[in-house]
């Protein structure tokens, strides 16, 4: 009597496939494969209306921001500088110097033209310096040929008395010493300093605070957008006008027997105002803050 094959442990049934490693992506052996759309399928994500315009916003705005950044990146390793100088006619009575960036000094002197002079640096390509006279008018300009990197104009003025100077920077610190003629200084996002004046004097900074000491200046005209004002003066000034828009206000005064007719008005502080007053003095002090203290007094 035969008896049924039996298969030992381990072994394979005579004519039986061994079965061998599963191919990637293919279902193992008593394995149901996944249905479309079902727990476990891996189709393409329908692209919705959102998903479009997720898609149309966010792509050109990453490669914006990829573009930019290499562009910073290169203009830091591009950049380069070469000096300046000028100088206006003898005859010229006015001088103007305009820069979109940089540290700017006015600085008097008794005699001869005025001049301009400093270091101009730039990034990638090499920036733009105009500089002519007509009228009796001198102008100098810088212009910056890409708006990344470093670029940059630090302009040193000589400004004789008999020159009215202008020198307007973008953003920088300010300063304007020992001039005897008319100055106007004005700065985008940087400090002002004034010391030694006696013509007139105008100082305006968009984000900075201003500070004037030793002026014998006899009209002061000073604004801020946002930081404090101090102005000392060694004689009495004629007209002062000050204000700003959230910064204290200090104005010291020579001593003596001079009198002031004085204005002063603060949207949220105090005012200590303690100078002789009279309400037709020939000696008129205006000061305007909209959220900080005003203080007027004598030396």
């Amino acid at each position: 009597m035969s008896m049924p094959a039996t298969s030992s442990p381990g072994t394979v049934p005579p004519g039986t496939v061994p079965p061998g490693p599963v191919p990637p992506g293919a279902t193992p052996p008593g394995t149901a494969a996944p249905r479309p759309g079902g727990p476990g399928a891996r189709g393409p994500l329908p692209l919705t209306a959102g998903r479009r315009a997720a898609l149309a916003i966010g792509v050109p705005v990453c490669l914006l921001v990829v573009a930019s950044t290499g562009l910073d990146l290169v203009a830091t390793f591009g950049q380069g500088s070469f000096p300046v100088s000028y100088t206006a006619p003898a005859a010229d009575r006015s001088l103007t110097v305009s820069t979109p960036g940089g540290q700017v000094l006015v600085n008097g002197v008794t005699g001869g033209p005025a001049e301009v002079t400093g270091q101009a640096r730039y990034s990638l390509v090499r920036s733009t310096v105009t500089a002519g006279s007509r009228g009796g008018a001198a102008t100098v300009g810088y212009q910056c040929a890409v708006p990344v990197g470093n670029c940059a104009f630090d302009p040193t003025v000589s400004a004789p008395a008999s020159v009215r100077v202008t020198v307007s920077t973008d953003g920088g610190t300010a300063a304007v010493l020992g001039t005897a003629g008319p100055v106007t200084l004005s700065t985008g996002g940087g400090d002002i300093i004034a010391s030694g004046t006696s013509g007139p004097l105008s100082l305006s900074t968009t984000g900075g605070s201003i500070r004037a000491g030793a002026v014998d200046s006899a009209t002061v005209t000073a604004s801020a957008g946002g930081g404090d004002v101090a102005i000392g003066f060694n004689r009495v000034p004629r007209s002062v006008r000050v204000e700003t828009s959230g910064g204290n206000i200090t104005i010291v005064l020579p001593a003596g027997p001079a009198v002031y007719r004085v204005v002063a008005h603060t949207d949220g502080g105090n005012v200590t105002d303690t100078v002789p007053q009279e309400s037709a003095a020939p000696n008129v002090i205006t000061a305007t803050t909209g959220g900080g203290d005003i203080i007027i007094r004598q030396q």
